[in-house]
């Protein structure tokens, strides 16, 4: 038995999943690989202690070189990756697992960690600029990763009392009426969350032109939304779905994809 592990846009605190690979695979004396994409190439190498995700993008356009690729593993199992992957992967002729691995959406792995982070450093920048008198509407800019607007835009807004901004012109219309209300209220600051599919500089000198403003910005890369200490609740869903691919490889059972409710893995 050949056994192959990739990941899709995915983070690095995946290592109790890959325990739970490699220790089934020194029970079962059988190979353990990770697929990584160099040179336009999927290339295998020994399972370590972490993976290199590879972009989702990557995945779409190469197709025709991972599926072959990984038709020549008995079980492959896949962290990350969206429905459009999922569906794109499933056409391989072997056993895929694919688990719920990412930062952008709420029913995944590394989620909740990602949140904390993002909200704990903007809080801190909101502690500064709220005990500051200013004569000018001061907006803190924050742009998350992603070209989507995403359960971490919604929730990071949502916990900051921030407005989201999407790329559409409504959007940034919305967004400076939303800021003329809160300088006729008094409040001087005010956090708006964006992601990679906006330009602040563009949404910047847009809002500049409808009002008086002090427009700063905050940028978070995937590496800012990820920590070395995970929150209690993805320790939780990690060693659920570490059992889970287990359980997955010892069954020999067809593709699937698995889903969390509750940090419980369905």
């Amino acid at each position: 038995m050949r056994i192959a592990v990739f990941g899709i846009d995915t983070i690095n605190e995946t290592r109790m999943i890959l325990t739970a690979i490699k220790a089934f695979a020194a029970e079962k004396n059988t190979e353990a690989s990770v697929l990584e994409w160099h040179t336009g190439k999927l290339q295998a190498e020994p399972l370590g202690e972490w993976i290199r995700s590879i972009p989702e993008k990557t995945v779409a356009e190469n197709k025709h070189d991972f599926l072959p690729v990984m038709e020549t593993y008995d079980a492959v199992l896949v962290l990350g990756g969206s429905d459009q992957a999922v569906q794109l992967l499933s056409q391989a002729k072997t056993n895929v697992l694919f688990l719920p691995v990412s930062y952008l959406g709420d029913h995944a792995l590394g989620y909740d960690t990602a949140l904390n982070e993002v909200v704990t450093n903007v809080l801190k920048v909101k502690d500064t600029i709220s005990s500051l008198l200013y004569m000018k509407q001061r907006v803190c800019c924050v742009q998350l990763p992603g070209h989507e607007v995403s359960d971490l835009m919604k929730e990071a807004a949502a916990a900051v009392d921030g407005f989201v901004v999407a790329a559409d012109e409504s959007s940034w219309q919305h967004a400076a009426e939303y800021l003329k209300q809160k300088d006729e209220k008094g409040i001087t600051y005010s956090f708006l969350i964006i992601n990679e599919s906006v330009a602040p500089q563009k949404l910047g000198a847009y809002l500049g032109e409808k009002m008086e403003l002090d427009f700063k910005e905050l940028i978070y890369d995937e590496s800012q939304c990820m920590s070395s200490r995970p929150t209690a609740a993805d320790r939780i869903i990690e060693k659920n779905l570490a059992r889970a691919a287990a359980e997955w490889l010892e069954s020999g059972a067809g593709t699937k994809q698995l889903a969390l409710m509750n940090k419980e893995v369905k």
